[in-house]
């Protein structure tokens, strides 16, 4: 009960604060921009006034449990604070529900005979459950730098009626799966190797069938602990995991301008959700906020905007995709011919950053993509061009329909080369978001340059399509843009 007093007080108090000046520049009283839609948003919507929006989503988290889930209290405060602010500024508020499938986590526990306490464990969603009594076994590990990933492997190793520890690997943690399941294992502790080896990665199953025995994932340093006493004199574990499929809904929060052309949208959004296991405030609140503040930016010139532009704000991405699909399967074929461009950003303040900008490499979406990278020429800005389906989130599911989509990212497990580095600073060797699903995804790790530079260009990029999207609908009638599996696989 406290925790809901507290979410009051505070929403009231930034509420308050930001209803008052949210979308103001800087300094005071608004100010006009010189030159297009496009230089007007690009001068008027910063990285400071998403920050006050970043600020009230902390808060959000911080009085809901310390997260914002797909599933849980804090993303249904968190969008009932953009439909708040979005009514205020004027705009018309479609909360679209969302029927989809949750895998509901009742016990996650490992505890290691002998050594005393238990172990983080995160249960991989949709896959199997122990018994309630749970699963002792031995712990087994492949030896020499083996993945597991071909039987093989194993040689000299005894998986049968184990639990086999294995380092996420090329191959895919389905079919280290399967092939640790195909031995006789009993079940599987997965980790993810990266230079921050305290973190640990929930896991997902996107083809479920695939998966025959209980799976979870541990940090990295636990895993390989675990993998060295199997080595060794031996290990032997308690494993419980149980869980179950749930049927519930979420929303989509949607807005659009009152004029422009409704034959041709532009489409501007991104997920709102976090993962149950982190605040989210890079990923993905930075780019929510800074849709959010676009759209206050343009609600007081929204009917004089050449083409239509809609705002949206993603439910249960975390769960692949689910909002967007949703909206996409929902549209009738009029309805996608309609949309003209959608973009897209994850991850655009990330600790060590980067700037990678999402480029098909023909049609519509690399359209987009040049639109991103002129805007960074112009500004001396470094980034690099990489293959949409690099960053799996919202966009996928508009490309596998044909409908061109850009966007860009800051990184985020990936590691920095020494190249990068040169390139953009920060640190190689470490991963673009060492906070990427982790309880530190927080406000004061953000990269607030990384921010201030990244904001701005989202605002020219949606300017400029409000105003002419000829060269994209060309590009489109030139052939259309590859489509791509969905949902993509980030096995």
């Amino acid at each position: 009960m406290r925790s809901v007093r507290v979410y009051h007080r505070l929403a009231g108090l930034v509420g308050a604060l930001l209803l008052a000046g949210v979308a103001l520049p800087p300094g005071g009283a608004a100010r006009a921009a010189p030159g297009s839609l496009a230089d007007r948003l690009a001068a008027t919507v910063t990285g400071a006034g998403v920050h006050r929006h970043l600020a009230a989503l902390q808060h959000i988290a911080d009085a809901s449990g310390g997260d914002r889930g797909y599933n849980r209290v804090g993303f249904t405060r968190s969008a009932r604070y953009v439909s708040t602010v979005l009514r205020a500024a004027g705009y018309q508020v479609v909360e679209q529900t969302v029927p989809y499938t949750d895998f509901d986590i009742a016990t996650e526990r490992l505890r290691i005979d002998g050594a005393g306490g238990d172990v983080p464990v995160l249960m991989t969603r949709f896959t199997p459950s122990t018994p309630a009594e749970g699963i002792e076994a031995p712990v087994a590990a492949p030896i020499d730098g083996r993945t597991g990933c071909d039987p093989a492997d194993y040689a000299g190793v005894d998986a049968a009626g184990a639990i086999v520890v294995l380092a996420r690997a090329a191959c895919g943690y389905t079919h280290q799966q399967q092939v640790a399941a195909g031995l006789g294992a009993r079940g599987v502790l997965l980790y993810h190797a990266t230079p921050s080896p305290e973190n640990s990665y929930r896991f997902h199953a996107f083809t479920p069938e695939a998966f025959t025995i209980p799976t979870a994932s541990v940090a990295q340093r636990d895993g390989e602990t675990l993998a060295r006493a199997a080595r060794g004199d031996g290990a032997r574990v308690h494993l419980t995991l149980r869980a179950r499929a749930v049927a519930r809904t979420t929303v989509n929060v949607l807005a659009e301008t009152n004029g422009g052309d409704p034959d041709n949208v532009v489409l501007l959004g991104a997920h709102l959700d976090s993962v149950p296991e982190a605040p989210g405030i890079n990923d993905n609140a930075a780019m929510a906020a800074t849709v959010l503040q676009v759209a206050l930016a343009l609600a007081s010139r929204q009917h004089a905007v050449t083409n239509k532009v809609r705002f949206a704000w993603w439910g249960a991405e975390e769960m692949i995709n689910v909002g967007s699909g949703h909206y996409v399967a929902a549209l009738s074929g009029d309805e996608r011919r309609r949309i003209a461009a959608v973009l897209n950003g994850e991850l655009i303040a990330s600790p060590n950053h980067g700037r990678f900008v999402w480029d098909p490499g023909a049609g519509g979406g690399h359209v987009l993509a040049d639109l991103f990278a002129g805007y960074f020429d112009r500004r001396g800005l470094p980034y690099e061009r990489t293959g949409p389906e690099s960053v799996g989130s919202d966009h996928l599911a508009f490309e596998a329909v044909g409908i061109p989509t850009g966007g860009i990212d800051g990184g985020n497990v990936q590691v920095k080369t020494p190249a990068q580095q040169a390139r953009f600073g920060g640190q190689a060797g470490q991963m673009f978001d060492h906070c990427y699903h982790q309880r530190c995804d927080r406000l004061d790790n953000l990269n607030r340059r990384a921010l201030d530079a990244n904001v701005p260009a989202v605002a020219w990029v949606l300017g400029r399509l409000a105003e002419d999207v000829r060269d994209v609908r060309a590009a489109i009638a030139a052939g259309p843009d590859r489509q791509i599996a969905y949902p993509p696989v980030r096995d």
